[in-house]
């Protein structure tokens, strides 16, 4: 009996999942392919979501509309919706029985559940998300996702809807080992691609051999910390790379007690450890350096190493003659997108 009903209330909310919108009006009963090809589509239910605690409540129903966006968008999955998950689990109950993940998803017939962790640190959003499949969901696969959380509204407040998104797409390409999920999607704004968080370090300034008095090497403080800035910007826009920005740095090293860091000196071993433990394997690090005929610009690509080290990995040298914030930053933008190349 119980299984009976719960079959009928199934049937009744998943008809549309079966269909593809583009498809509402060309299923008829002479048309059955585009049903039995996307009922083939793996199955995927969200059995729990669990925020860090600076995170608003709200979120949980975002990421049933997040992962609905997510899956639809790579096209090789159904989803199953809140509405309809709780809708089963409410029946259980009515029923005196256990709505357990388990119970639930083998009535539903979800091929995976998932449980989803999503924390936030500064402007860096992490899920990490663990599906359960096969047989009794005794097997398991998990995959982490960032994302930086670059929108406001009008009264400032992050709109992470979008975030979530992304986040959730970097997860599933971890999961499914497919780095190419998403690279087909039409919509280019859903183009995700697997990608390393950056961290900037510092930009140090050497005026020793050749005193200046170029606005670049007046205020290591300030100009450190534009420079820094300047970097992040110009890396926001590339797809394989997750920018870090100076307030997500510093928040990483707040969680150690590490406070009032300068930009324009070398990294300790204690900053970087608490970088690499966090999760962040690359960074950047900057070099102005005053010539008889201006300034050499060089920008090191390293990796952070489990001793606390930075491995060089690339490394790039320009020139310019302009005494100016602009000409510097021309210079910067240009060195950066051939070293990230």
């Amino acid at each position: 009996m119980l299984r009976n009903r719960i079959h009928l209330l199934l049937c009744m909310c998943c008809v549309f999942l079966c269909i593809p919108e583009s498809s509402w009006s060309k299923a008829d009963s002479s048309n059955t392919t585009v049903v039995r090809k996307d009922t083939s589509k793996p199955t995927i239910m969200i059995a729990e979501v669990i925020l860090g605690n600076e995170m608003p409540l709200q979120l949980i129903a975002k990421t049933d509309a997040a992962m609905a966006i997510a899956l639809g968008a790579s096209d090789r999955f159904r989803y199953i919706p809140f509405a309809a998950r709780d809708s089963v689990a409410g029946l259980f109950r009515s029923l005196h029985a256990e709505p357990t993940a388990y119970n639930v998803g083998q009535e539903i017939k979800a091929e995976a559940i998932m449980f989803i962790r999503m924390r936030q640190l500064g402007n860096l959003l992490r899920v990490d998300i663990q599906a359960k499949t096969g047989n009794d969901y005794v097997e398991s696969v998990s995959g982490v996702g960032l994302a930086l959380l670059r929108y406001r509204d009008s009264s400032n407040a992050i709109v992470y809807d979008p975030t979530i998104v992304e986040a959730i797409q970097r997860a599933m390409c971890s999961i499914t080992g497919d780095s190419n999920l998403y690279a087909h999607v039409e919509d280019s704004s859903y183009m995700v691609f697997p990608a390393e968080p950056l961290v900037f370090l510092n930009m140090k300034f050497d005026n020793k051999k050749q005193k200046s008095s170029w606005a670049i090497f007046q205020d290591n403080e300030v100009n450190s910390f534009y420079a820094l800035q300047l970097l992040f910007e110009s890396a926001n826009s590339l797809k394989h790379v997750i920018p870090i920005d100076l307030d997500t740095r510093d928040s990483v090293y707040a969680i150690k007690q590490i406070y009032g860091v300068e930009n324009y000196v070398q990294s300790s071993k204690e900053e970087l450890k608490v970088l690499f433990d966090i999760g962040f394997v690359y960074a950047i690090n900057g070099n102005i350096e005053k010539t008889p005929d201006g300034a050499e610009l060089t920008l090191t690509l390293s990796e952070i190493t489990s001793q606390s080290t930075l491995k060089k990995v690339k490394s790039l040298t320009a020139g310019y003659s302009d005494d100016s914030m602009e000409g510097f930053k021309k210079t910067a933008i240009k060195l950066l997108r051939r070293l990230l190349r």
